[in-house]
Formats: C-alpha cells, sequence, structure tokens
C-alpha cells in the first residue's frame, strides 16, 4: 500500500507540475503577444517646449548651367538650434499650431565662406501648418510680419513635430512586431515632395505601462523641388504612453540628392535630435495674446525680400525659390508641384526724375531694342496697368523660339512717384503662360516702396545685373522651364 501511494503522489505531483508548466508557457506566450495602440495626442490646446539641433555635414554640388563637367563640389557643414514653444491650435486631420521661437540659430559653412541666419524679433510668432500636399507639405508663416528666404529655411526641416501623429499610428501593434511606413507620412516626416520607393519599415521594439520605443529604418527615393534624392533612415521615437506624447525623436539620414536648378545637390549625412516637454508656461501663446494678433484674418504663407539699399519690399508665393540676390536683384524660380515653371529677374533701375515717368512707348521702344537680334522674337503686347499697391507698371509680352523651345518673355516695368525704379522679367515656355499669368501679376503687385528719397544710388555691380537680365538672361532663363510642358499637361 506504502508503495502504491507513494507512486500515486508521485503521479499527481508530476501532473502538478506538468500543468503548472503548461500554464506558464501559455501566460509567457500571452504576454509575448499583447498588443497595444499607438496613438499620438493631437489635442488642441495642448503645449510643449521643443529643444531640436540640425546637422548636416558632406558637399554640395553647384550645377553650373546644367553641365555636369562644370559642375562644383563644395564642402559643407551646418548646425541650427531651435529652442520653441508651440500650442496646438488645429485637428489630427488638420495639424497645425502656432510656436513661439525662444531661440534659433543657424551657423552655414561652405569651404571658406560662412553665413548665419536666425529668425527677426517680429518674426518669432510663427503658424505652422501641415497639408501633406507635395510641394506644400509644412508651411510657415510669420503671425506679426513677413518671413525672408533664410528664415523660411532656418525653421523648416526633417522630424516637424507637427509630422509624428500621422506617422507613428497603429491601432494593434506588440513588441518586436513591424510594419510599412506610410508614405505620405514619411514624405512629411522626411520634408520631401514625393515619396517613389521606400522599404522603410517601422518597429515597435519595446512598450511598458508607460513607455513605448519605436525604430524607423529603410530606403527612401523621392524628390525634392525639381530633383530626386536618394536617403537611407534611421529613427527613434521615445512616447510616454500615459499623455500620448513623444518625448523624443533622433533621426539620422545618408543621402544622396541631386543637383537642381532651384537648389544644390548634397552628399552627406544629416542628424536630428529633437527633444519635446509638456509645458503650458509660454506667455506669447495665451489665449489673451493670440486673439490680439490673429483675430479676424487668415494668416497666410508668404514670403518678402526686403531691400534697405533700394528702399522697397517684394512680398511672393513660396512656390517661388530666390537662387541669387544682391541689393538691388534678384533672380527667383518658381516650382509647382515639383516642375520648374518660370524663371524672373528682378533688378532695381537708376531713377528718373520723378516729373518725367517712363512712358508705355518709350518702354516698348526699349523691349523691341532688346529683342532685335533675335529673329524669333515678336512683341505681342504693350499696356499700362495699376499695381494693387497703387504703384503705374508697364507690361509688354513677347513670344519668340529657345533651342526650339516656344518661349514668352513679359517684361514689367513698375515705377514709383519719386522716380524709383524696378524691372520685373519673366521667362516661361508659350505652352503654359495662361494657366501660369496669375503668378506673374501676383509677383508684380507684391511690390512696394517705401520711404520716398530723392537720389537712390545703383552701384556698378547692379548696373551690369540689370543689362545681363534685359539682354543675355533672356537666353538663359528659357532653357530652367523644362518640364513646364508636363506641367501644364496634368494642369489641364
Amino acid at each position: 500500500m506504502k508503495t502504491v501511494f507513494d507512486r500515486t503522489l508521485a503521479s499527481s505531483l508530476i501532473f502538478s507540475l506538468v500543468i503548472a508548466s503548461m500554464l506558464s508557457l501559455q501566460n509567457a506566450r500571452a504576454g509575448a503577444a499583447e498588443t497595444i495602440e499607438i496613438k499620438i495626442s493631437t489635442n488642441r490646446g495642448l503645449q510643449q517646449k521643443i529643444d531640436a539641433r540640425f546637422e548636416h555635414e558632406g558637399q554640395v554640388t553647384v550645377d553650373n548651367a546644367g553641365q555636369a563637367e562644370k559642375s562644383e563640389r563644395l564642402k559643407m557643414k551646418t548646425v541650427a538650434d531651435l529652442v520653441f514653444h508651440q500650442r496646438l491650435t488645429g485637428t489630427a486631420n488638420d495639424p497645425q499650431s502656432i510656436r513661439y521661437y525662444n531661440s534659433s540659430y543657424g551657423n552655414f559653412n561652405i569651404e571658406k565662406g560662412k553665413t548665419k541666419a536666425s529668425l527677426a524679433e517680429q518674426n518669432r510668432l510663427i503658424v505652422a501648418r501641415l497639408k501633406s500636399k507635395p510641394g506644400q507639405r509644412i508651411q510657415m508663416a510669420s503671425v506679426q510680419d513677413l518671413l525672408n528666404q533664410s528664415e523660411l529655411n532656418l525653421i523648416k526641416n526633417p522630424a516637424d513635430p507637427l509630422t509624428y501623429a500621422g506617422l507613428l499610428r497603429k491601432k494593434s501593434v506588440s513588441p518586436g512586431e513591424k510594419w510599412p511606413a506610410d508614405k505620405n507620412a514619411l514624405a512629411n516626416f522626411l520634408a520631401v515632395d514625393r515619396i517613389l520607393f521606400s522599404d522603410a519599415k517601422m518597429m515597435l521594439k519595446t512598450a511598458t505601462r508607460s513607455q513605448a520605443r519605436i525604430y524607423l529604418l529603410g530606403q527612401v527615393d523621392a524628390t525634392v523641388n525639381d530633383v530626386g534624392t536618394n536617403m537611407k533612415v534611421s529613427a527613434v521615437f521615445d512616447i510616454d504612453r500615459k499623455s500620448s506624447q513623444v518625448t523624443q525623436v533622433r533621426l539620422n539620414i545618408d543621402e544622396n540628392r541631386e543637383a537642381g536648378q532651384v537648389a544644390p545637390g548634397f552628399e552627406g549625412k544629416s542628424r536630428v535630435s529633437v527633444r519635446i516637454a509638456a509645458d503650458g508656461r509660454c506667455e506669447h501663446l495665451s489665449t489673451a495674446n493670440l486673439k490680439k494678433l490673429t483675430r479676424s484674418r487668415r494668416i497666410k504663407q508668404r514670403l518678402q525680400w526686403l531691400s534697405e539699399a533700394g528702399k522697397f519690399a517684394l512680398q511672393y508665393d513660396p512656390r517661388w525659390k530666390m537662387i541669387a540676390s544682391e541689393k538691388e536683384a534678384a533672380v527667383l524660380r518658381y516650382i509647382d508641384d515639383g516642375d520648374l515653371m518660370a524663371q524672373c529677374n528682378v533688378v532695381q533701375l537708376p531713377s528718373r526724375p520723378a516729373s518725367k515717368p517712363l512712358t508705355l512707348p518709350e518702354y516698348r521702344k526699349e523691349i523691341e531694342a532688346i529683342i532685335r537680334a533675335d529673329k524669333t522674337a515678336k512683341l505681342v503686347s504693350a499696356k499700362k496697368i495699376k499695381t494693387t499697391n497703387g504703384h503705374s507698371a508697364l507690361r509688354v509680352s513677347v513670344k519668340g523660339i529657345e533651342d526650339g523651345v516656344p518661349v514668352k518673355w513679359i517684361y514689367y516695368h513698375v515705377g514709383a512717384d519719386d522716380g524709383r525704379r524696378l524691372t520685373f522679367i519673366f521667362t516661361l515656355e508659350q505652352e503654359i503662360a495662361d494657366i501660369f499669368q496669375p503668378s506673374d501679376q501676383r509677383m508684380v503687385n507684391g511690390l512696394n516702396f517705401f520711404v520716398k528719397q530723392s537720389n537712390p544710388k545703383v552701384n556698378v555691380k547692379t548696373k551690369r545685373v540689370a543689362q545681363h537680365a534685359a539682354n543675355t538672361d533672356r537666353k538663359s532663363a528659357a532653357s530652367p522651364t523644362k518640364g513646364s510642358a508636363r506641367a501644364a499637361k496634368k494642369t489641364r
């Protein structure tokens, strides 16, 4: 009996151990398969403080007139530090925030040249919008004034906090699980126009009751402005699960971007570090202050080129990219949905006596003299107009052929009451002229002269730019419009 009892007891113990082991294994498997929901808060009124650093190091390639053999490769190293508070004011489907930049500083070194950038005092309060549209993904606009090109370039970067909610969204995922990164959300996060190819995947690395960490890894082929870029991307996101907020982002990009007709190429590495904390102590983002500054008006994204020397300001659509500028002259090119549509040369001319403004017949003769050597060029229209700012303007339109392509040149002469003058020369393909036309009018309407002066000086260099714009640039500005015919067909 004792032996039988012992055997029975032993069998019961073994059975119990087997059952316990199976239950333990099932529990372990259940724990491993436990899923969580990843969701980033976009609650209106949420306030945060963001510390961000952007570093780029490598070589830039300057494309000289599209000739690869004449391209220049220059060493580049840039560092930008931004500290700002933001208050979310949009929705999950229409992300928007108002930001106050406590500090903004950029140091850009290319070969031996150094430049710096920072936000002007009146441009520290910024509206940021996420549109998820190629060419218009992250929009930035100053609440109190207008940004210039360098200010916009300083604060418009990859890994913008508005892009996290769209990228880090997953209803049910377990640690170790991977899933493809949404292409549209990834394009927003990387600040590119379109993604042509991507094998980038997200992975939930770890998750606890209070924290989660997500990895992003892969290769991306995309377009920026009018060129292609190849990126190898890796990023880490830390999330506070209790508040559903991202607390830290680290992004690394190995990039090879082509040189284009708007911006130089780039081959090198970019590193981005962003730290985010809940913080509602910024008085500039108080409800009372924002109501006072934004009441009854929509803040549009516009840029400004301000010439203190010429005493004029030019407001323009950010789709115009300023590729060169001096005190009284600039060259801009227009990118719409990835296509280079037109070029504009703006030059301040020597003043005329206020009592003898340039007449339309005189301006017409000037243009006829410029195009006389070109047998294909024909003056097709000339008229006098008034800009929305009240300045007198003369408009002359010319058609011709450049390298077998029908091209249109639109000349504007805009004068102030005191005799100061600017000329605009637009170059575009004839096929898109009707589609593009409102853009040239809006550019000219954006000009405003301020603080009258009797005899503004125009330096010798600016005179050379003016002559070059009036003659030679008609030809050189025609070639950048390749692709505009494609854009015209797409628009139609």
